[in-house]
């Protein structure tokens, strides 16, 4: 199954660990938006995105939230998702993300979240920010 990714989207370097197993997630920092096409290893049991997949998929959101990209591991102090529809198999799921609030030591950002144009989740969380870029 190919991406199909939208123009202006720009693959997310996720080669390391738990985020590799992932599989490709995308990168619009022009429009503070990241996405992913659902695929076979984000499927719950009833063949709808695991809402751990969209977890994963929402703690991305620092990727996009600043003026640029982080260049350095941003600690998740805390992630809430709230799940409003099922995501199918195939879907591009992309999060519009916005930075509420940037200190010296924490970002505070949310999202919300779609599957192909309609409204599937949102989430906010917290990121502990190392290098007091603001």
């Amino acid at each position: 199954m190919t991406d199909n990714v939208p123009k202006g989207f720009v693959a997310v370097p996720l080669d390391v660990g738990y985020n590799a197993a992932f599989g490709p997630a995308y990168a619009n920092a022009a429009e503070r938006k990241i996405g992913f096409r659902v695929g076979p290893q984000h499927l719950n049991p009833v063949g709808a995105c695991h809402g751990g997949a969209m977890a994963t998929f929402a703690d991305m959101q620092i990727v996009v939230a600043g003026d640029g990209p982080y260049k350095t591991h941003m600690p998740t102090i805390s992630l809430t998702v709230d799940y409003l529809a099922p995501s199918p198999l195939g879907a591009w799921i992309e999060a519009v993300v916005s930075c509420q609030k940037a200190t010296r030591t924490m970002v505070f950002t949310q999202a919300l979240i779609t599957a192909d144009g309609e409204v599937v989740a949102r989430s906010s969380a917290i990121y502990r920010n190392p290098g007091g870029r603001r």
